[in-house]
Order: structure tokens, then sequence, then C-alpha cells
């Protein structure tokens, strides 16, 4: 029987994983198959070969690579898909072209047209075997990507990118965001294991796009990339961001690129890890332009897509009395980050509200917050596949002083109604979690996020 709504695909998207997630332990190598992805794409008639692919890795900052990259094409004319996880608010945000979500009805039908290749393929399984519902994801993309004529389509990869269903489209260039010590248990136990899995995305003869990595993580990337036969350009080496600040809620900036210099930029995230990512993503754009020195009015259409961009949840104001501010934030390093940017409107008493989960860098993100609030609210969402850390008070009180106040939450809601309670009441509010978080807090407020 064909699904009649969004909510009843999005189950269906879920169905073979959810039969054995829980036996689903060990690494990726033993637990994921992305070549059922390559036979569900070959059963749907190859629509991935109608786009060229653009596939964003790394720890972090790879949903801000991804947009950013996708909108700079779109300056430039052209049609792009985007593909990025997890979503915020809707499941349909994970898919968009030229920034719009796919809508409900094109959602729903478009999984009723993969459901029996899939369905196929499925019945095939035994074991542990599953068809992903990243692999659902991607070809549910390409489907709706080759149906709207799109010229790009930036993808964004999951924790790895060896065993990532992703790693079956035919890409020629490759990003590379921070490469981080994360999901041990999965891509190996040291920073090189998980780099060799993130850059095995890059295809023989493609390009690589990296920001400046740690000197372990560089070693990794420029040995695959020599191999592959593949160039390799690095923020820091071939692109650089100059002089990034905060002004007036924008971030300002220069970029010298390696054909071009993009001047006078100003990005509405007021983050300083933007910086990079900015870099990166224009390094991309000469990179798929054909390496060819740009017009003015060209230059004047980047200027212009950058100054309209909107990212929920990067350093995102919701609201000024008190000034509040939330972010995805959930690493020490990402989180001083924020810290670092905070605007100079922001005053004390600051309260922080932490949704991180125990499999992330929670108490990193703890200890970066450490003499800059006043109080300190540790919350989870409803998200049942996100675990969160039994002991945060515990560890928190080690980390603050005596004066801040701490205090557990058992949803974002109540999170938020905790505010109204505090005396002295905060003038700054500064959110911190995963995008599961940063989702409900935008619940609340009532913030739109299909288009972006």
């Amino acid at each position: 029987m064909p699904f009649e709504n969004a909510a009843q695909a999005e189950d269906f998207i879920f169905s073979s994983y959810m039969r054995v997630v829980g036996e689903l332990h060990g690494p990726d190598a033993q637990t994921r198959l992305p070549h059922l992805t390559r036979q569900l794409l070959d059963r749907l008639d190859r629509p991935d070969a109608s786009f060229t692919s653009l596939l964003v890795t790394g720890s972090k900052g790879k949903g801000s690579i991804a947009l950013l990259t996708a909108r700079l094409l779109q300056a430039m004319g052209y049609r792009v898909g985007l593909v990025t996880s997890p979503h915020i608010v809707h499941f349909r945000e994970r898919v968009r072209v030229d920034g719009r979500a796919i809508s409900s009805d094109d959602f729903t039908r478009l999984v009723n047209q993969l459901e029996v290749p899939a369905q196929e393929i499925m019945a095939g399984l035994s074991g542990r075997q599953y068809l992903s519902p990243t692999g659902l994801i991607v070809g549910l993309a390409s489907l709706y990507f080759a149906e709207q004529e799109v010229d790009f389509a930036v993808i964004e990869a999951g924790r790895g990118g060896r065993w990532d269903d992703v790693s079956v489209l035919d890409n020629p260039v490759t990003l590379l965001g921070p490469i981080l010590l994360e999901h041990a248990a999965q891509l190996g136990p040291g920073v090189a294991e998980i780099a060799a899995h993130k850059v095995a995305l890059l295809k023989p003869g493609g390009v690589a796009l990296s920001v400046a990595q740690s000197p372990e993580v560089q070693a990794v990337i420029e040995s695959y990339a020599n191999a592959m036969g593949a160039g390799l350009v690095m923020v820091g080496r071939d692109l650089e961001a100059v002089a990034p600040r905060i002004e007036e809620s924008f971030l300002k900036l220069d970029v010298v690129a390696r054909y071009n210099r993009f001047e006078d930029l100003a990005l509405p995230i007021p983050a300083l890890y933007e910086a990079e990512n900015l870099a990166l993503a224009l390094g991309a754009l000469e990179v798929a332009t054909d390496e060819q020195p740009l017009r003015v009015r060209q230059f004047e259409a980047i200027r212009e897509t950058l100054r309209q961009i909107r990212w929920p949840g990067r350093m995102q104001t919701l609201a000024t009395r008190p000034l509040t501010i939330i972010d995805c934030a959930v690493t020490g390093l990402s989180a001083a980050s924020v810290v670092a940017s905070l605007p100079l409107q922001a005053r004390r008493p600051l309260v922080a509200i932490v949704g991180v989960p125990s499999d992330r860098d929670w108490p990193g993100v703890l200890a970066a917050l450490v003499g800059h609030c006043d109080a300190l609210i540790l919350t989870q969402t409803a998200n049942p596949r996100l675990q969160f850390p039994a002991e945060g008070v515990q560890v928190a009180r080690l980390l603050f002083p005596p004066h801040v106040a701490i205090v557990q939450t058992p949803t974002v809601q109540a999170a938020l109604a905790r505010l109204d309670e505090m005396q002295p009441p905060p003038q700054t509010v500064l959110i911190l979690g995963t995008q599961s978080v940063v989702g409900e807090v935008l619940r609340q407020y009532g913030l739109e996020t299909d288009q972006l």
C-alpha cells in the first residue's frame, strides 16, 4: 500500500535499520554496507549520474561547509541540490534544492517510488544486514535532484567516509572540515585512523580541499591524495581567510584563494569559526567552475548571496531581551569559538543551556564555558537515539566555581521555562547543543526552517 503522508514515508526510511539496531556493535567495516545503496541507485536507473556531486566530511562544521558551498554555486547561476543531516525541525530539511526543503508531497511521492526496489534489496538481507536510512535518503535525493535538473549536489557525509553510503557516488570534489577524535568505536582508536576513513571519500584523480588540520591528520590526507593521484588544496597554504572579525552581527573578512581575491565579505553568522569554512567553500567554488578568475559581476553576486545566508543554529540570535544566542557546538573547540564570538551586547549575568550527547565532547563544551557564565542548565532532547551524560552535573560542579548555579532539566522546554525563575534575571542566554536540541528550541520560538 502506498505511503499516504510524510510521517509514514519517514518510518519506512528507518524501517530496515530499526530492525537490527540493537545488534549493531563494532566498527563500521563490520556493520555498514554502502554497496546496497549503489544497488538501490542502479535499480532506480542511476539518477545520481545526472548531476555532479561534491561530498563534505569532517568531525565538525560539515553542515556549514555544505551550505556555504551550495549557496556560492547558486550565486554563479547553477541549480544546486543540498543534503545535510540531521535535520533541525522537519525531516524534509535534509534534502533541498536552491535552499528550499523538499515538500511533503514530493517527499512522500518519491519514497513511494523507491519503495519497491528498496524492498527487493531488503528481502535478500539476513542477520545484521540492513539498508541504511542514509542510503535511502541518497536514493530519494538523487531522484529529486534529477527531476529538478540540478547541476551540482553538495552532500554531507555521516560520521565516517570509507563505509558511509555517500561513498558510492562519483564525486570529483571532496571537502574536509576539521578532523578530530570522535566515534572511536566505529572509526578507530586514533585520529589518524579516523582521518583515513574520512579522506577515503576522495576518488582517483579528484580534488580534495581541506581546512588546516593537525600534523597527524595532514600526513594522512597528503598520503591518500598522492596515492589517488588527486589534487589537494589547503586552507592556510592555498587558501587564506584574512582578518576575520565580528562587526554588527556579521562575520567580515577577505579570502585569498588560488585564482581570486574575495574582498569585503560579510556573512550574517557572527562566528569566527566560519572563516575557515567560508575559505574552503570559496576554494571549492573555484574548482567547480574550472579554476577561472571570476568577473566583477560574479564577485558582486557572491557578496550579495553571502549577506543573505540563513543557517539556523549557527550563532543565531533568537531574542534581544534577554540576548539569546543558539549554536550547534558539541566540541570544546567549537564552544570556545562561540564564546570568543559573543557580541559586545552580551552582558552578565549569562546563563548557559547545554545539551550535548554522551558520544560528543560534552566535557570540552563545559570547560569552554568556565569563567563565562553565571548559571548552567544541563538538558536533553526527546530523541530516543541520543543518550546524555548522567554524570554531567557532577562533572560541572568540579569544573565551575561554587557561585555558579548548576541545575539539570529533563527537557528543553523545562530548561527554557527555568530562565523565568532566575534571580537576578539573565541578561544573556547562550544555548549550546546537538541539532536535536537546536530543533526543539526553534520549535519553541516558532521559527521556520523550510527556506534557507
